[in-house]
């Protein structure tokens, strides 16, 4: 598989990555992490903790990732320590923690209820793969759509070239879903599900010099996440002037 780099947004804006279009949830955040992200499994630990003063210890791996998901959207994260100490992405309800060194800083999230949440990041080879924190209620706005229990799996099937589950396809191959002068994006697949939509788009050099296909400056509403399986384009006509671009937006 080609070296994927994926970039992870809430509904407004990232809050943080180095890369470019999905371009590193970090450019090796994601495929070191976002490859972590896509394909771990493992348990939910319930840490059930809505108290604001007391932090909830998370359990972290240096080089692996952690999701940490509460009950509403995430508007804010804080870091309490050095700022590249551990990497952080946000997807609508969840953060996503990648720890450069030890120890962490400390990570404090606000989310759209007006609650902020201390969390304590431990180093431990028995990491916390999912967190949950809060009070989480059946049908929460944006959890899931069809048969997909987070962004996160749809995304998966795009970068696997799988058609997404019971999806309804859109006829909007070859439409022009974005153009800047130097790199146009257009649309190879596009897919209905529920209240998102997902797009396979080639992304094409337009100029003589190489450039970079600038995925953490694209924004538009209610765009969820969004991956390419390379930042770098080469100059127009040559090998490697154009890349698939994977977007996921919601309604």
């Amino acid at each position: 598989m080609k070296n994927l780099v994926v970039v992870i947004r809430s509904d407004s804006s990232p809050l943080m990555g180095e890369g470019i279009h999905v371009a590193s949830i970090m450019k090796n955040l994601i495929i070191g992490v976002c490859m972590g992200v896509f394909l771990c499994f493992g348990g939910v630990q319930a840490a059930g903790a809505k108290d604001e003063g007391r932090p909830v210890e998370i359990k972290v791996e240096i080089g692996k990732v952690s999701e940490v998901a509460f009950p509403e959207k995430v508007s804010k994260v804080v870091k309490g320590g050095a700022p590249d100490s551990v990497l952080v992405e946000v997807l609508d309800h969840s953060v996503y923690l990648l720890p450069k060194t030890n120890p962490p800083a400390d990570i404090f999230v606000t989310t759209t209820a007006g609650i902020s949440y201390p969390l304590s990041l431990r180093i431990s080879k028995e990491r916390d793969i999912k967190v949950q924190v809060g009070v989480f209620h059946s049908g929460s706005p944006g959890s899931s759509s069809w048969g997909y229990g987070d962004v996160m799996d749809v995304m998966r099937d795009l970068l696997l070239k799988k058609e997404p589950a019971m999806a309804t396809v859109l006829p909007q191959k070859g439409e022009v879903f974005l153009s800047n002068g130097q790199i146009r994006l257009t649309v190879d697949k596009a897919y209905e599900l529920g209240r998102w939509k997902a797009y396979v788009l080639t992304a094409r050099n337009q100029i003589k010099n190489a450039v970079i296909i600038p995925v953490q400056q694209i924004t538009m509403p209610h765009l969820l996440a969004i991956s390419t399986e390379r930042d770098l384009l080469s100059a127009r006509g040559r090998e490697g002037d154009k890349a698939q671009v994977y977007i996921i937006i919601g309604q």
